[in-house]
């Protein structure tokens, strides 16, 4: 590329952050319908603990990074597309991000890491901003990472950038986690007899994941760069959520945008219907209801009603609970719920 390249990019990038199963991937598909922004899925460059992220890599397969060339094999081990430990996430496999063709990036993502002090922080910088860059984008939307607790890190890392807490009906949610066919389903089919202990491990697991989240969410809330955002808000007031995203995020509000299906999808199926929903539908929010036991709801209800109000969640009032019940599914017993 001839001339002086100006890394900085005109726009911060976009984090979302939430518990899984919180709808994180509507939100995405939404913001990816605005003019300049990319989307980009979760890098893992942080994570739980329990999961090899891209600490890992460096730490097992790159070594000292103080040596230019071992930045240089870092980055080729990085695009090599190959699902080692700590690159397994569907970013590293660079689906559909033509700019990961394009050697010159590979050597600019080099020079700059060697520029830089080589932190994590600095790598995770370079890439998202490189990316971008050679994309042809003005800015990143990322879900980096789902983990709440690492909101300061990205802070530090991006001082600019705006992250978007999304959050859940805990009910919903645990329906969801409960039934996941790609997590809590594929545990039953491994070990039936324990079925209805794993089931009910998931509940517990979600209350516990939904309080933490609220106490997160106090911490943070008065942070300029952050802002919570509702589930069930988005899907009973479409126009107004994402008027107020825009505005949140620095972006221009389209009427495209109230009509997702005409953007890019990345939608899982519906564990209810076994459908991918692309446009708006607010029997999504409360699909839920016909699966659930009583006994769940009660448990789950009281344990975390004090946390839904501190989320601005109201599990009794709030509008999309006046959606026609006529409209949800019948029969709950062939299907699974993984919304």
């Amino acid at each position: 590329m001839p001339g002086k390249i100006c890394h900085q990019l005109s726009k911060p990038p976009i984090f979302i952050v939430g518990l899984h199963r919180s709808g994180s991937t509507l939100w995405h598909n939404l913001i990816s319908m605005c003019p300049g922004v990319m989307r980009l899925t979760d890098p893992r460059f942080l994570s739980e603990g329990r999961h090899k992220d891209f600490r890992y890599f460096l730490q097992t397969q790159v070594g000292n990074l103080s040596i230019d060339e071992n930045v240089d094999r870092m980055v080729e081990m990085c695009f090599a597309r190959k699902n080692l430990p700590g690159l397994d996430s569907t970013f590293w496999r660079f689906e559909n991000i033509e700019a990961a063709e394009n050697p010159e990036l590979k050597k600019t993502i080099s020079d700059r890491i060697k520029q830089s002090d080589r932190s994590l922080g600095a790598i995770a910088r370079i890439f998202l901003e490189e990316i971008t860059r050679f994309g042809g984008y003005e800015r990143p939307c990322v879900k980096f990472p789902v983990d709440l607790g690492h909101i300061p890190k990205l802070v530090d890392w991006f001082p600019e950038c705006r992250i978007m807490h999304i959050t859940r009906d805990p009910r919903a949610m645990a329906m969801s986690k409960t039934n996941d066919p790609f997590g809590t389903a594929l545990r039953v089919a491994e070990h039936p007899r324990m079925a209805r202990l794993i089931r009910r491990t998931m509940i517990w697991f979600v209350i516990v994941q939904y309080r933490w989240t609220a106490r997160v969410h106090v911490k943070y809330k008065d942070l300029p760069n952050y802002r919570l955002f509702r589930y069930e808000d988005l899907l009973a007031a479409p126009e107004k959520i994402l008027r107020n995203l825009c505005e949140f995020i620095g972006a221009d509000f389209s009427e495209d945008m109230l009509s997702p299906e005409k953007g890019r999808h990345e939608h899982q199926l519906s564990s209810l219907t076994g459908r991918r929903q692309k446009s708006f539908d607010a029997t999504a929010a409360i699909r839920w209801q016909s699966v659930i036991s009583p006994i769940d709801r009660w448990i789950i209800t009281k344990l975390t009603k004090r946390s839904m109000k501190t989320l601005g969640y109201d599990p009794d009032t709030h509008p999309i609970f006046s959606v026609d019940q006529q409209r949800l599914p019948s029969d709950s017993t062939e299907v699974a719920f993984a919304d």
